[in-house]
């Protein structure tokens, strides 16, 4: 009998646990972003994303424009790269935009002439562009509580000390995501920290992590939420259409993932 009482024991005590003061906060943390991600129709602003290769110590920094816009629960988006700043400091001015929107992905790179357009989901579906694991940039905000919890260990986390970039940031709401073993994120993060506009909930300061412990580090400033986009900012989501004799075009439609080819026939005797 002993043998029996003893795990029926050790489970009503794990069922009876409290819920941690830490714990509540982020469950009200992650409602409250919740219904902030839904409520989201356009996001503005000043943004620097560093980039630094944990092996050889080098860091690249670009500087620019941010601009975010939702209807009807699909996303858009474009980054407008105006400065590139190398490990040494050098600065180097041309624009780089990418953008995303129904479906595709683009990037033309002025300095090269290039213009590179992936349609990288299915026609007919919609991904979030910004999510973290699917998007080149992934600035998360709105995502389903759900969601994260089934993918993430989530506590709160505070502004660390080591980050140059946010040394302004102040009046923000933090979170730590540490993948879950099986959540198919744990080859992409090591962990992922974002830090929140207390009170737009705007997702102001990012820092991934990956395995290897490279980082990519997302300064959002002087940002607005929910505000009409002026002209110059709805035309920098307007997918360009280059001229062919001035720029090399890359047009990638989407191909699913099966749809590889197959080897040839070998012919009948």
């Amino acid at each position: 009998m002993p043998s029996l009482l003893l795990p029926l024991t050790i489970a009503a005590m794990l069922q009876a646990a409290p819920v941690t003061p830490q714990d509540e906060a982020v469950t009200q943390l992650l409602d409250r972003l919740e219904v902030a991600g839904k409520a989201l129709t356009t996001l503005v602003g000043r943004v620097a994303l560093e980039r630094q290769d944990a092996l050889v110590g080098d860091n690249e920094l670009r500087r620019g424009r941010l601009v975010l816009e939702q209807q009807n629960g699909a996303r858009s988006f474009a980054f407008r790269f105006e400065e590139f700043i190398d490990v040494n400091g050098r600065s180097d001015r041309h624009l780089d935009h990418w953008i995303y929107s129904d479906g595709w992905l683009c990037e033309l790179d002025a300095r090269n002439k290039s213009f590179t357009k992936r349609q990288i989901v299915a026609p007919g579906q919609q991904l979030d562009p910004l999510k973290l694991g699917e998007g080149p940039f992934p600035i998360p905000t709105g995502q389903p509580k759900s969601e994260v919890l089934a993918r993430f260990e989530v506590c709160l986390a505070s502004l660390p000390s080591d980050v140059p970039l946010w040394k302004n940031l102040a009046g923000v709401d933090g979170l730590r995501l540490t993948p879950k073993s099986g959540s198919g994120m744990e080859s992409e993060f090591k962990t992922v920290e974002v830090f929140y506009d207390h009170e737009t909930l705007a997702p102001l300061g990012v820092r991934l992590t990956k395995p290897n412990l490279d980082t990519t580090i997302v300064r959002v400033s002087a940002f607005t939420v929910n505000a009409p986009l002026s002209e110059e900012d709805r035309a920098s989501l307007k997918i360009p259409d280059p001229d062919p004799k001035l720029w090399a075009i890359d047009v990638r439609p989407w191909k699913p993932a099966l749809d590889a080819p197959t080897a040839p026939t070998k012919p009948a005797n």
